[in-house]
């Protein structure tokens, strides 16, 4: 019985939101008509690019010293103050990185037998590896 009285609210529901499709379309307002507009007061003028000499942006004649770069005229100046600027900054030394004194590995090394330097760790005989800590460090 109650199979029976869900299968008859599904039917229920489904032709009640089948029929309340329609309504939307019939109770639509109709839409307006295009308005058509006089003649306006707005005049098209043309761009115009900027003039270019010999196909270049920049001074008419070629001129010593300069050199053609992406349509532009540039000093050579302009390209030798980048070079400096830029080796100056590549040839910076790297940051050293502070180091652990070197008494610290040979206390370590003394103190635990299966002391290694590189990950500054030693096994004890029970748990994980451990960090060194001497009185150096």
């Amino acid at each position: 019985m109650t199979n029976m009285m869900k299968r008859w609210g599904a039917l229920a529901l489904a032709s009640v939101l089948a029929m309340a499709s329609f309504v939307p379309t019939q109770a639509a307002m109709p839409l307006p008509a295009p308005v058509v507009k006089g003649p306006s007061d707005v005049t098209k003028v043309d761009h115009h690019r900027p003039y270019y000499y010999r196909g270049h942006r920049g001074y008419r004649y070629h001129r010593p010293g300069y050199r053609y770069h992406n349509g532009y005229w540039f000093p050579l100046a302009a390209f030798a103050t980048g070079a400096i600027i830029g080796g100056a900054i590549a040839t910076q030394p790297a940051p050293r990185r502070a180091g652990i004194n070197p008494k610290h590995y040979q206390w370590c090394a003394n103190r635990y037998r299966s002391y290694d330097s590189y990950s500054n760790t030693f096994q004890p005989y029970h748990g994980p590896r451990q960090r060194c800590y001497s009185p150096y460090y």
